[in-house]
C-alpha cells in the first residue's frame, strides 16, 4: 500500500504543520504522522470545509477550534475552513496518545488506510522438494521429542521410519533459532512405501529417529530449513569432491569448508533454493472507554474555578487509552524477547540470565510468558565471584552494578548476531536497575561508552548506553528485575509493527433525557509481529537480586 502512494509529497505537506503544532524534530515520527493525517485528510475534509454538522470530525477536541461557525449549525463549535483549522480538526488526541507512551519509540509505526491489510514478507528456504511428499528435499529440520545437542555429531547417520521403509539422514547441527536438528537427506530408495508427512497423523509422521538401532526420538514433524537463519555449509559444495559433511549454521574448526574441484563441479547438478511468500491478514483492534459529566458539572466548575470539564474528563480518558497501548506494546516487546531467551538455551546452552546476590551459588530458573502465548522456563545463572581471585578482594558495590552494564552490551550484541539485521538500539527497564545504572554511569575502572543522565527524575529516557538508548517502564514494579534489549529497524524489518487506523477519536454525545455530553475516546490499531522469526530483534533477560539491595 504504501508504495502506491506519494510519500514525498504527503510529507512535504503535513510534516510543517506537524511539526509546527507539536515541535516534533524527529523525522521518523514526522513521516508517520504525515502519512497518518493524510489518510485521515480523506475522510474529514468535506468539500474543502471543516465545518460539520452532527458528530465531530475525527479527534476533534470539540472545544473552540478557530472562527466560530454560524450558531445553531453544529453540536459542537468548529472553525471555519483553512490551513489553520486543518490540524486540530485531525490530530490532537493522537498526538496526546504518541507523547504519552514510550512504546512507540520502541516499534515501527506503519499507519493504516482502513480497519484491515495484508502484509507481504518472504523467505528463503532449501528447497528440491516437498516434506508432504515423497520427493524430498535435500536437508530438512525435525521437530523432535528428544534433544541431538548432547551427543550427535556432523555427519552421524540417522534413519527415520520403519523397516523396510527407511529414510536415512545425516546430522548436519542445530538449527541456530530454536535448537532442533538439521539432516541432509542420504538416502532416499526405500521411500515408496513412506511419506514423510502423512494425512492420516494429522500432518505428522510418528515414528523415530534411530543411530545405531538406538531410538532418539519420537513424534517427527519435518520441515524445510531456513537459509538465512541457519546456513549450511557445503549446500553449494561439499569440498574437492563434493562428497564433505554438510555443516551448520555454526563452525568450530573440526569440518572442511572448501568447495569442489572445476571437474566435479562441472559434472554436478546445481542445489536448488526457493523463495516462500507469506501474507499475513491485518485487522485493527479496539480500545475504548466514556465518561459522563453533568450540566451543572460544566456550569459550576467552570464560572467558580475557571475548570474545563470536558477538556478534563477528556485528558483522563486519552491517558487511559494511551497507558493501555503502552502496556500492550511493551508486554509484547518482553514476551517476544523472552521466547528469543528460551531458544537460545535450547540452540547454544547459553543464557544472559544472571544473579547478583552472592549468596546465590547454584543455578536458578525463571518463567514468563513467550509471545505465542506459551510459559517458558529459562535457568539463571549464579553469581560469578571474582572476589577470590588472586586472594585479592575487589568486590563492592559498584563493581556489582556495573555487572548490569555488562550483560546489557552483550544481549545487544546477541540481537545483532541471531537478529543479522543491525545492532540493539533500545533498552527497556524498572526503575530500580535503571536508577544502578544511572548510580554506575561514571564508574571508570571498567569504562563503557554511555550517555547516561544522572539527574533525578532523567527517565524518560535515561540515556544511552553502547549506543542503546535506556527507557524506564513507569509500570514495572520496583522489584521486577527483567531487561529488555532490542532493535527498532526499518519498517520492512522482523519485528513488532504498530499499525493504526485510528489512533484517537473523540466522539460526543447528548443524552437526552438530561441534556448532559458523555464523551467517548476510541483507538483502533493492529500490533503485529511481521517478517520471519521477529523474537530474533529482541532479547529479555532475568536479573536475580536475591537478598541484596543494588541501590
Amino acid at each position: 500500500m504504501a508504495n502506491l502512494l506519494n510519500e514525498s509529497q504527503i510529507f512535504e505537506t503535513w510534516a510543517p504543520i506537524v511539526e509546527n503544532k507539536t515541535g516534533i524534530k524527529d523525522s521518523y515520527k514526522l513521516r508517520w504522522l504525515s502519512k497518518y493525517c493524510h489518510f485521515h485528510s480523506l475522510n474529514e475534509s468535506f468539500g474543502q470545509s471543516y465545518a460539520q454538522v452532527g458528530i465531530p470530525p475525527a479527534g476533534n477536541l470539540g472545544g473552540l477550534q478557530g472562527n466560530v461557525s454560524t450558531p445553531g449549525t453544529n453540536l459542537g463549535v468548529y472553525g471555519s475552513q483553512g490551513s489553520g483549522d486543518k490540524f486540530p480538526a485531525l490530530l490532537p488526541l493522537a498526538i496526546q496518545v504518541a507523547a504519552r507512551t514510550i512504546g512507540f519509540d520502541i516499534v515501527n509505526v506503519i499507519p493504516m488506510s482502513g480497519p484491515t491489510g495484508v502484509l507481504t514478507y518472504l523467505d528463503y528456504i532449501y528447497a528440491g522438494g516437498n516434506t508432504n511428499t515423497n520427493d524430498l528435499p535435500l536437508v530438512i529440520k525435525l521437530a523432535t521429542a528428544t534433544s541431538f545437542g548432547t551427543t550427535a555429531t556432523v555427519g552421524q547417520a540417522y534413519s527415520i521410519g520403519t523397516s523396510g521403509a527407511e529414510l536415512d539422514l545425516a546430522f548436519i547441527g542445530l538449527s541456530r533459532i530454536d535448537g532442533q536438528p538439521l539432516f541432509k537427506v542420504t538416502s532416499n530408495l526405500t521411500q515408496t512405501t513412506l511419506t514423510i508427512a502423512t494425512a492420516s497423523a494429522g500432518g505428522l509422521y510418528v515414528g523415530s529417529v534411530s543411530a545405531g538401532g538406538t531410538a532418539v526420538g519420537g513424534t517427527i514433524t519435518p520441515a524445510l530449513v531456513k537459509a538465512l537463519e541457519d546456513h549450511i555449509q557445503g549446500f553449494a559444495g561439499a569440498g574437492d569432491n563434493n562428497t564433505n559433511n554438510f555443516v551448520g549454521p555454526y563452525t568450530d574448526g573440526t569440518d572442511d569448508m572448501g568447495a569442489m574441484k572445476r571437474g566435479v563441479g562441472e559434472s554436478t547438478y546445481y542445489n536448488e533454493m526457493g523463495l516462500q511468500a507469506y501474507t499475513k491478514f491485518i485487522e485493527a483492534k479496539t480500545f475504548q472507554v466514556a465518561a459522563s459529566v453533568t450540566t451543572e458539572q460544566i456550569q459550576d466548575l467552570n464560572k467558580q474555578y475557571g475548570i474545563d470539564v470536558v477538556s478534563m474528563v477528556e485528558n483522563a480518558l486519552v491517558n487511559e487509552v494511551s497507558q493501555s497501548i503502552n502496556k500492550n506494546i511493551l508486554s509484547k516487546g518482553f514476551a517476544l524477547g523472552w521466547l528469543n531467551n528460551s531458544r537460545m538455551t535450547t540452540s547454544e546452552g547459553v543464557t544472559l540470565n544472571f544473579a547478583l546476590d552472592p549468596g546465590v551459588t547454584a543455578s536458578g530458573t525463571a518463567t514468563f510468558l513467550g509471545a505465542d502465548g506459551n510459559q517458558y522456563t529459562v535457568k539463571v545463572n549464579p553469581f560469578s565471584n571474582f572476589a577470590g581471585i588472586g586472594n585479592v578482594a575487589m568486590e563492592n558495590q559498584y563493581t556489582v552494578q556495573r555487572r548490569i552494564l555488562s550483560k546489557v552490551l552483550a544481549a545487544g550484541n546477541v540481537v545483532a548476531q541471531r537478529g543479522r539485521r543491525g545492532p540493539a538500539n533500545f533498552i527497556v527497564t524498572n526503575l530500580q536497575l535503571a536508577s544502578a545504572i544511572q548510580d554506575n554511569a561514571q564508574f571508570t575502572a571498567a569504562p563503557l561508552t554511555n550517555t547516561v543522565n544522572q539527574a533525578n527524575g532523567s527517565l524518560y529516557p535515561v540515556g544511552t548506553i553502547a549506543g542503546m538508548t535506556l527507557y524506564v517502564d513507569p509500570n514495572m514494579q520496583y522489584s521486577d528485575t527483567r531487561i529488555l534489549v532490542g532493535r527498532k529497524g526499518a519498517d520492512e524489518e522482523p519485528g513488532l509493527k504498530f499499525m493504526p487506523y485510528m489512533m484517537a477519536e473523540s466522539i460526543q454525545t447528548i443524552a437526552e433525557g438530561t441534556m448532559s455530553p458523555k464523551i467517548a475516546v476510541k483507538s483502533r490499531y493492529a500490533l503485529v509481529e511481521a517478517g520471519q522469526l521477529p523474537e530474533t530483534q529482541y532479547y529479555t533477560m532475568y536479573v536475580n537480586l536475591g537478598q541484596i539491595s543494588i541501590i
